[in-house]
């Protein structure tokens, strides 16, 4: 039987990733300081961040840990943002908002790798860096300037020139990189499933194939109605991002209309021989270029190149991408040769209108948390103690991004075919450039 696009059993990483011990599903009530749906990056790194705090936390997944983004994504540390820099950043956020948030940013990679090391989280990880070169020599002094802006923010990146650049990716199709050390990758579910064995390690409850389907206020805070039972705490923090619960109340509407979806599918090539291996980015970096299109990849511990790509169209996708992708990297990297995939799956990520996460609160006592522009697994992990402070202290201020009433997106019902509908814009816009 064929597995559907987004069935996660399709992922490399559902084969490699270590398993969890069972987290029961929630039968009868439960009570809580704290109660978080979704068992995500940022659910489980605030969780983490508040049981290490003594903070009784009880965490709410609808399915399995990492069955949404956080366990299906390519698994980069970017230590950067989507489209936007540190100036739209100021401009949108001001003054002291803005240098918490590009700080948070800029310090991601290296918090992310601290934290795995801290708790002996096995996810093939590799601080290796992350490189991002310019496709079109028109745009390197674009790459140029957006390292000088982010060095003011603290960012540990530099300026790699063409030949360097070059050295480092094992390709001549590109004009210098910016390059930050602080990057790397790792399998995602593995870091996912690492996260949640440090927060029940730490005090925090878990509780898998448990969704919300409901929550209603109560004298002391809330009270979220599962199929088995039902938790009461007094905060609620909904973290589940671009994989909303179904149902037509508040709580399965709030996040959905905060943000459109851009569905990704990510491929595995065949285990390539060692002198490929040599050849192309032969430092073990992550890689993503500038294309608005963009390319990115990453080798695997199983010595197999993982990568990406949006589909303008879903329908047949499952079967074009591959041929399509194959001959990016056979383009890009001529020392890969015919390029074959053993793999291929897709997530679902959440974009808004800015390219900024938010900080949602629908009711008092209810935070609610999206979304992360594709760039989850950095951003995801350091949000999680800045929202445990928040949560312990309740000092909107040292907050890094503003906390505010939802702001559903208009027209969203034709916004969310965007991304898929300027695919071949941005295809075009890539092939002028020079």
């Amino acid at each position: 039987m064929s597995l559907r696009a987004d069935d996660p059993a399709r992922s490399l990483w559902s084969r490699t990733a270590a398993k969890l011990p069972t987290a029961p599903p929630l039968v009868g009530e439960a009570r809580a300081d704290v109660a978080i749906v979704g068992a995500g990056i940022l659910g489980l790194s605030t969780a983490l961040a508040l049981a290490e705090a003594g903070i009784r936390v009880t965490v709410l997944e609808a399915e399995t840990v990492g069955q949404g983004a956080s366990g299906r994504n390519g698994g980069l540390v970017v230590p950067s943002l989507p489209r936007i820099g540190p100036a739209e950043v100021r401009d949108k956020l001001g003054g002291d908002k803005a240098a918490r948030f590009l700080a948070l940013v800029a310090g991601g990679g290296d918090a992310l790798f601290a934290l795995i090391r801290r708790h002996g989280i096995e996810c093939d990880a590799v601080q290796s860096g992350w490189l991002n070169p310019a496709h079109a020599a028109s745009l390197a002094p674009r790459v140029q300037a957006r390292i000088a802006a982010w060095q003011a923010a603290g960012a540990r990146c530099e300026w790699l020139d063409a030949p360097a650049s070059r050295a480092r990716l094992g390709s001549d199709a590109y004009h210098g990189a910016l390059f930050d050390p602080s990057g790397g990758h790792l399998v995602p579910l593995a870091y996912t499933r690492g996260l949640a064995r440090a927060a029940v390690s730490a005090g925090a409850v878990l509780h898998e194939n448990t969704p919300v389907v409901g929550a209603e206020p109560n004298e002391t805070g809330w009270t979220l109605r599962t199929p088995g039972g039902h938790v009461t705490a007094a905060t609620i923090v909904q973290c589940t991002n671009a994989t909303s619960p179904s149902g037509s109340s508040a709580f399965a509407k709030t996040l959905a209309a905060e943000s459109v979806p851009l569905h990704v599918y990510q491929l595995a090539t065949k285990p390539l021989p060692e002198p490929i291996r040599a050849a192309v980015l032969p430092g073990n970096e992550a890689f993503s270029d500038t294309r608005n299109n963009l390319l990115a990849c990453r080798w695997t511990a199983g010595d197999r190149l993982v990568t990406g790509g949006m589909a303008a169209f879903h329908p047949g996708a499952m079967a074009r991408l591959p041929g399509k992708l194959a001959a990016r990297l056979e383009a890009i990297f001529p020392a890969l040769g015919p390029v074959a995939f053993d793999y291929i799956w897709r997530g679902r990520a959440a974009l808004t209108g800015d390219f900024l996460p938010r900080l949602i609160s629908p009711a008092p006592g209810w935070l609610a948390v999206t979304a992360c522009n594709g760039r989850g697994l950095v951003l995801n992990t350091v949000l999680g103690p800045v929202l445990a402070d928040f949560l312990r202290t309740g000092d909107k201020s040292a907050l890094p991004l503003p906390v505010t009433p939802p702001r559903p997106i208009r027209f969203r019902a034709l916004a969310q075919w965007l991304p898929q509908l300027l695919l071949p814009l941005g295809d075009l816009q890539d092939r002028r450039a020079r």
